[in-house]
């Protein structure tokens, strides 16, 4: 497998990564991937913890698939209440960090880098396996569709090797802006 180290301009400091060749399964020919540390990630995405899901390593061919890791913490807080005695991973958490993993595809292209992603839209959301507190849960993903900015992607979620999720997500992407940006008009 041939690397080389490359930079990529995503806003405030550049984003350095090793760029390595991968085959496609598809086609059989090689493609870029990218191969993201957890820090490099974390600078990528625009959530922070309490609500930052995707903590571990990724590989991204830009704009064409992703492959992430996520451990959510045993002592994390809404395990309290989902379920007293019996601690699942909500299906909205799984479901969230699967839409981070699927937006590490756009952001790490030229045409979205420094952009903040939105989740639009949901469809066909399964739940196959229940994902237990400190397990390590691999997100696996496609760009399925894009369309007048709106990307279409099928994303997976796998602990132990066994799907525990699955669905068709949603987003867009647009400048990152401030909460100061915001306007709220009196209609009193």
């Amino acid at each position: 497998m041939e690397s080389q180290f490359c930079t990529l301009d995503v806003g405030r400091w550049p984003l350095q990564y090793e760029r390595t060749n991968m085959v496609s399964e598809a086609s059989v020919q090689a493609q870029s991937a990218l191969r993201l540390s957890p820090e490099q990630v974390r600078e990528l995405l625009p959530q922070r913890e309490p609500f930052l899901f995707v903590n571990g390593a990724a590989d991204v061919v830009p704009g064409v698939r992703v492959t992430a890791q996520a451990t959510y913490p045993e002592d994390s807080s809404f395990y309290i209440g989902h379920f007293p005695g019996f601690p699942l991973t909500p299906g909205v958490i799984i479901i969230e960090t699967m839409a981070q993993a699927a937006s590490l595809m756009m952001l790490t292209t030229q045409r979205c880098s420094g952009q903040i992603v939105y989740f639009v839209g949901i469809r066909d959301a399964r739940f196959f396996k229940a994902v237990l507190p400190g397990a390590v849960v691999e997100l696996t993903g496609r760009v399925v569709s894009m369309r007048h900015g709106v990307i279409e992607n099928s994303m997976e979620a796998w602990t132990g090797g066994v799907r525990a999720a699955a669905a068709m997500l949603t987003c867009t992407f647009r400048p990152h802006r401030s909460s100061s940006d915001l306007k709220c008009e009196d209609r009193g």
